[in-house]
């Protein structure tokens, strides 16, 4: 499956350490494994509100993959750590 990520995302790559870019561009392999790869649809949720749009809840490393899952594509919308949005979160 081919992955793109969305201009936000590569923005958000580029002001990441090496290491937790390694960390991401893993998951990125996962999700290009779509179809064959259980891990990474256990660890996805899709959102209730949009019918194609899913978080990928990563496990050790505690990252937030938003993403839009079409029939041959995966558009990645956005990439946060889970403190970043824990903080938000009310």
């Amino acid at each position: 499956m081919n992955v793109i990520q969305s201009p936000a995302v590569d923005i958000v790559m580029r002001s990441l350490g090496e290491e937790n870019r390694r960390q991401i561009a893993a998951w990125f392999d996962h999700l290009r494994n779509w179809e064959k790869d259980s891990l990474v649809r256990i660890h996805a949720e899709q959102l209730p509100s949009f019918a194609d749009v899913y978080v990928l809840k990563t496990s050790k490393d505690g990252w937030r993959i938003v993403f839009q899952l079409k029939p041959d594509q995966i558009k990645v919308l956005d990439i946060a750590s889970k403190a970043t949005i824990m903080r938000f979160k009310k």
